[in-house]
């Protein structure tokens, strides 16, 4: 009994102790929180303003610089990019910037060197890996430009522009299979992309794919790739289908854009030849030869169709123009069968973005 008893006295005296004990520790914590609490909110108020107002300085220069280049003032872009460099810490895009700035000036090797940088600080930006393929493509070494096009692809898998460049850079190199598919996927991911088109189109004419190039150069030129080299190539792909008064309106459309284009002419003038039309054929060829007289398929196709109305003047002609050889009927024909009409090809312009 007087064991219990003092047992639970003993008890009784360890809870109180604990609970002193604990409402002191207590005490000391809310103490040390609010100290802490208090030197937060000492934080001089003007400091934080002036965090956000370089913050938003510095946005708002990067956004302007971003303006620029956007739509392609250059020039402009210097002073800005030195101001950044003056008031800011480093970021990726004003090497970026400054890359394009000196790719404006052909200063290629400067270029390399910020865009390096900016990959550096991120190794993932698919703007300055693009930069790069495109400076190796100017410089047609196209492996490099290949591997940093598709590295900047993996980076930014939707990106038109990057599937474009791919496209184009396959199809200078006469891989048109690579070439239809990088563009297909560009047209996929921007369906308004002329250019795209224009490169499908172009890389299915070059596997004799020739109803979907009239298709797509018909898309490229709805899209406002209303030049008279799309005009010409889709009437190269007419001809080739055999739908000559389709290929006659298109070459007629390309001569109203550039009355120059000899290429057009030619093909002008072969249709109709073709078409048993030899007035209208001799009167393509005689354009033509006043553009470019030594064009020797416009000459020999001129005399040709003289020789239908007056075999002695077209036999003349032909002699003129070939020499006295054997069977010149014979060779001029064989001439005229194996005549080359080839599209012209886009320009290898790569494009940033």
């Amino acid at each position: 009994m007087f064991f219990t008893k003092r047992k639970y006295g003993f008890t009784a005296m360890l809870f109180r102790v604990t609970i002193a004990c604990g409402m002191v520790l207590m005490l000391y914590h809310e103490s040390a929180f609010a100290k802490r609490r208090d030197d937060m909110l000492t934080i001089p108020r003007s400091e934080v303003i002036k965090a956000s107002v370089d913050y938003i300085g510095m946005t708002d220069l990067l956004a302007t610089i971003n303006t620029l280049y956007l739509n392609g003032y250059y020039s402009l872009m210097k002073k800005h990019i030195d101001e950044y460099t003056k008031k800011y810490p480093p970021v990726k895009e004003i090497f970026y910037f400054a890359a394009i700035h000196s790719i404006n000036q052909n200063k290629h090797d400067d270029a390399l060197n910020n865009l390096f940088i900016a990959l550096a600080l991120e190794p993932g930006y698919s703007r300055a890996l693009n930069a790069i393929g495109y400076v190796y493509a100017g410089r047609r070494q196209w492996q490099q430009a290949l591997s940093h096009f598709i590295l900047a692809h993996r980076a930014n898998t939707y990106n038109a522009f990057i599937s474009y460049n791919i496209a184009l850079l396959y199809y200078l190199n006469l891989d048109y299979a690579h070439a239809a598919a990088w563009a297909n996927k560009a047209i996929d991911d921007k369906p308004n992309f002329a250019r795209g088109c224009d490169v499908y189109a172009c890389s299915m004419y070059q596997q004799q794919k020739y109803d979907e190039a009239v298709e797509y150069w018909g898309r490229a030129l709805q899209l406002g790739l209303d030049e008279d080299r799309v005009y010409y190539n889709r009437a190269c792909a007419y001809f080739a289908m055999g739908n000559y008064n389709g290929c006659i309106a298109d070459c007629t459309k390309a001569l109203k854009k550039n009355k120059k284009n000899i290429n057009a002419l030619i093909l002008l003038a072969f249709t109709h030849f073709t078409l048993n039309d030899y007035d209208a054929a001799l009167s393509a060829c005689n354009s033509a030869l006043k553009i470019q007289n030594n064009t020797i398929v416009a000459a020999v196709l001129r005399a040709v169709c003289a020789g239908k109305k007056n075999a002695q003047i077209g036999k003349d002609m032909l002699v003129a123009t070939l020499g006295s050889v054997e069977n010149i009927q014979d060779v001029a024909m064989k001439l005229l069968q194996n005549l080359q009409y080839t599209i012209i090809d886009p320009s290898a312009d790569f494009m940033l973005y």
